[in-house]
């Protein structure tokens, strides 16, 4: 199928319209022309853009495309990777990613045609375009392998670059890493939330340069530059871990020096502006049948202390507990089947809150808003960069660049483990070998960023032999990981249909 070019004035309007909401409110207001020759005239226009495109990129489903029975209970589909490529979610997270990239490859063709905005004003636009760009090709990078680079505007917003076939890797994040490297140097020190900042690109060059070193490319060499790169942030003393409290997210939400970058949500624009994640978590269909739920066996190992209380919820927080204390007219209590599970009232009565007897418990990382727990919509912000991942960034960077960990990366990784293990918990300088060092990290990047989307990414550059664990028929089955040859998602078959020039994924 061809790709066909039009004016790109009409291209502007095109996508602009679909594209264009308000950045203060994030209500949607359409922008108004006067005419096609008109839309690259207005900077605010190209704003227009450039928010449009994080709203798509902000509403796919990361969470659902990461989990798995290790730490979450979701479909055997994903727990046993026996996806295929006729499925919806490939072919959604594929588009979507496409059609953010095309508004804004729309930006950064044609910035310069803006007839008012100041320097500032452009500069910003444009890091944010860079920014946004690398953002979703990097996504991309890590779940498909090998993608269309596409770098100038379509016609046509349903078949982004049909016509191409696979970018090799490697180009893919040359072309990522000079678009952060633009965002770096285009972006301010500090922006409202929900906007990329100088710091956000940064931390995500480092990001980029760790996975780099991993598998599948194992350019060990960008370990050296991932660790540079997460200690100028370090150096720079820009941000901070924060403190848990009773919810992680709900603490650091509010605490900007702790967040580097994160998509904004708001329910007083509507229920598609409300965090999504929140339905999948949450109390809102009841303790008996709430969202995705975590497995025992991965509340029972996670290390007890501070982190583990602003993750799951316990039998003493206020809506669990008052539903294990409810009682009928005659005094009974209502959910006696849910105590028992519990071991409400004996010597080992448990802490930590087990849904029923399959075993699953609840999590309360995304689980606040200004609706509560048992609300409909949540206005909490997904978190998709914290410091946290810096320091261990870092840690782990510059130990296997230096085959050894210095004292800085003993420091960072002990800055994180102390949070949320307690006083007492860090590990002596000197203590551990290279692999020894790198193994702690990897377990400490599992317990810290639990269901926020990176263990899977975690599993594919250390190629981590996994065996999944799916509750069937009261049982549970063993599968063991599909590697090397489900190393990565299919390639969509709509894609496959649509473009003779792409190939499909080993495995499929």
């Amino acid at each position: 199928m061809k790709r066909y070019k039009i004016d790109r004035t009409l291209f502007g309007l095109l996508v602009a319209v679909l594209f264009a909401f308000s950045c203060e409110s994030l209500e949607e207001q359409p922008l108004g022309f006067e005419s096609s020759a008109n839309t690259f005239q207005s900077i605010e226009n190209f704003e227009g853009l450039v928010t449009g495109a994080t709203r798509t990129l902000q509403q796919i489903d990361y969470y659902g495309l990461t989990a798995s029975s290790q730490d979450l209970e979701t479909s055997p589909e994903f727990d046993t990777y026996s996806y295929a490529p006729g499925s919806g979610t490939f072919a959604s997270l594929w588009s979507s990613s496409y059609k953010a990239i095309n508004g804004l490859n729309a930006v950064i063709e044609n910035i310069d045609l803006a007839e008012n905005g100041n320097q500032s004003q452009t500069d910003k636009i444009l890091g944010k375009a860079y920014f946004l760009r690398a953002f979703a090709y990097f996504n991309m990078i890590r779940f498909f392998g090998d993608v269309p680079l596409v770098l100038s505007g379509s016609s046509s917003l349903d078949e982004i670059g049909v016509d191409q076939g696979r970018t090799p890797s490697i180009d893919v994040y040359a072309q990522i890493i000079d678009d952060l490297e633009e965002a770096e140097g285009l972006l301010p020190g500090s922006a409202l939330p929900g906007e990329p900042t100088k710091g956000a690109a940064m931390a995500y060059l480092s990001k980029v340069y760790l996975t780099m070193a991993g598998a599948p490319l194992k350019l060990t060499e960008n370990y050296a530059k991932a660790a540079a790169k997460a200690k100028q942030i370090i150096d720079a003393e820009t941000y901070s871990l924060g403190d848990y409290t009773d919810n992680l997210f709900a603490s650091l939400q509010n605490s900007s020096n702790s967040i580097i970058f994160q998509f904004i949500h708001s329910t007083e624009a509507g229920s598609s502006y409300s965090n999504g994640l929140f339905e999948r978590t949450s109390f809102r269909n009841g303790i008996t049948n709430p969202g995705s739920r975590t497995w025992k066996r991965f509340m029972d190992n996670f290390p007890d202390g501070p982190r583990k209380e602003a993750i799951f919820y316990m039998n003493s927080d206020p809506v669990v507990a008052n539903f294990l204390n409810e009682k009928d007219a005659n005094g009974n209590f209502s959910n006696e089947a849910f105590r028992i599970v519990n071991n409400i009232g004996e010597v080992n009565e448990r802490k930590y809150f087990l849904k029923e007897s399959q075993e699953v418990g609840l999590i309360k990382k995304y689980t606040y808003g200004s609706e509560g727990p048992e609300g409909s919509l949540s206005d909490q912000n997904t978190v998709m960069f914290r410091y946290a991942e810096v320091l261990l960034i870092y840690a782990e960077a510059q130990n296997m660049a230096d085959n050894g960990a210095n004292q800085l990366a003993y420091d960072a990784l002990n800055e994180v483990r102390v949070r949320g293990l307690g006083a007492g918990t860090e590990l002596a300088f000197g203590s551990l070998s290279t692999s020894e060092f790198d193994d702690e990290i990897i377990k400490e990047r599992y317990w810290e960023f639990g269901f926020e989307m990176k263990r899977w990414f975690d599993v594919l550059r250390k190629q981590i032999p996994l065996t999944f664990d799916v509750y069937t028929a009261g049982v549970y089955e063993e599968f063991n990981a599909a590697f090397p040859t489900r190393y990565l998602f299919p390639i969509p078959q709509r894609e496959m249909d649509l473009n003779d020039n792409l190939t499909q994924n080993d495995g499929y």
